[in-house]
């Protein structure tokens, strides 16, 4: 069961131990005020969040849960129009708090939120029992009398953790991604490199079979296997990321050869 407006007006002394305002109190619901933003450089009053920004604020309201009485958040319906969309989570029988919420802009535009604003509403529920273990009576409960914003709390390792490994998979999954587009590109630049020498060898001796020596056409092979060399080795190489010590010294050592058989060809 919902308390309704006289109920949550009638308890308010002990729901809203802090910024209470009875102006606040809706049909079936109370309506949080900002008091802060939080962010790393230290809490604002205002804040312009940027397309798909998200951030935590704090409440000027600090509540109290009774141990028959459970806090729901809800968005507000002006704020969901104005493209913010806010979060927070059940507060539990014996919860005592100021509330921090996540704030996130879903627009393409800038949205600027200050102290004040009306950011979301509570909501509060009757239980059927009292609980036998309520939140005031969890050891190390990470979020209980949090005046000041705690982060991940106790849970901080686990989270960092979870995130490492996310960020360690998404490196992973890149690293693949690069690794096949880099593949397909060496393979279409080797299938290339081979038609255009099979062109170049055809034409010449199309056009003019009695004119080209076998000199000219080694000539012309070798300068064409020094830029598909070159042009491989390349792509290997910033690509590919084939940077093993092994692979470079063969790599520079065919690059030589074919330079050095290359200027041979064009002195002689």
């Amino acid at each position: 069961m919902l308390l309704v407006d006289k109920q949550i007006k009638e308890l308010s002394s002990s729901i809203i131990v802090s910024g209470y305002d009875e102006g606040n109190v809706t049909a079936v619901s109370y309506d949080l005020s900002i008091d802060s933003i939080i962010l790393e450089n230290g809490d604002k009053n205002a804040y312009s969040l940027l397309p798909n920004e998200t951030v935590f604020v704090k409440t000027q309201e600090k509540i109290k849960m009774p141990h028959d009485l459970l806090g729901r958040i809800g968005e507000k319906n002006s704020i969901m129009r104005l493209g913010l969309v806010v979060s927070g989570p059940h507060y539990y029988p014996g919860h005592e708090t100021y509330l921090y919420l996540r704030v996130q802009n879903i627009t393409q535009k800038e949205i600027t939120i200050k102290r004040g604003d009306k950011i979301a509403q509570i909501f509060f529920e009757q239980l059927a029992d009292t609980p036998e273990n309520t939140y005031d009576m969890q050891k190390g409960a990470s979020f209980n009398y949090e005046n000041t914003y705690r982060g991940f709390g106790k849970y901080q390792d686990m989270y960092e953790a979870r995130i490492r490994k996310l960020e360690k998979a998404e490196e992973n999954l890149d690293n693949k991604e690069s690794s096949i587009y880099a593949n397909i590109m060496t393979i279409m630049g080797v299938f290339v490199s081979i038609f255009s020498l099979i062109m170049v060898n055809f034409s010449n001796l199309k056009e003019n079979v009695d004119a080209v020596s076998v000199k000219n056409l080694i000539t012309v092979n070798v300068s064409l296997g020094v830029i598909i060399a070159l042009f491989i080795g390349l792509m290997l190489i910033f690509l590919n990321k084939a940077k093993d010590k092994k692979f470079l010294v063969a790599y520079g050592v065919i690059m030589t050869v074919l330079i050095v058989a290359m200027i041979a060809l064009l002195i002689v």
